[in-house]
């Protein structure tokens, strides 16, 4: 998939987020350590209400073999919304059903201090849909 592609797709999700929890969401670098030395850009921003990421990419490349450059990044996600201080719901959207089961699988019984809930976004309906709670 191109870049221009998935940057169109994480805007829909971001929208579809938008809806949901009747934000506006943006895409912002902020800083998740002291000093400001340590920033990320979440796909998902909405000042006291929301934070958290997108991820395009399924669980198997097209051969068939284990997209861990994907897995990696999804799971990456979780750490990042683990790192944030702020009081915002921690979320993450992943566009494939199956890495949405396989993040929520790889990390069920995982000791976060603050829930993540991980949503599906089926880009043809528009739709969300929860998968779970890290």
């Amino acid at each position: 998939m191109k870049k221009a592609e998935c940057l169109q797709i994480e805007s829909a999700a971001r929208q579809a987020i938008g809806r949901q929890y009747s934000c506006s969401p943006i895409s912002r670098s902020l800083c998740c350590g002291e000093g400001g030395r340590v920033r990320h850009e979440f796909d998902i921003y909405a000042e006291g209400i929301l934070i958290g990421g997108v991820s395009t990419s399924p669980p198997k490349n097209k051969s068939g073999s284990s997209n861990t450059g994907g897995q990696d990044r999804a799971s990456a996600a979780l750490l990042w919304l683990e790192l944030w201080r702020g009081t915002e719901k921690r979320i993450h959207v992943l566009t494939s059903k199956p890495m949405a089961d396989w993040l929520v699988a790889h990390f069920q019984g995982a000791l976060f201090r603050n829930p993540i809930t991980i949503y599906h976004y089926d880009q043809h309906a528009d739709v969300l849909h929860e998968v779970g709670r890290l």
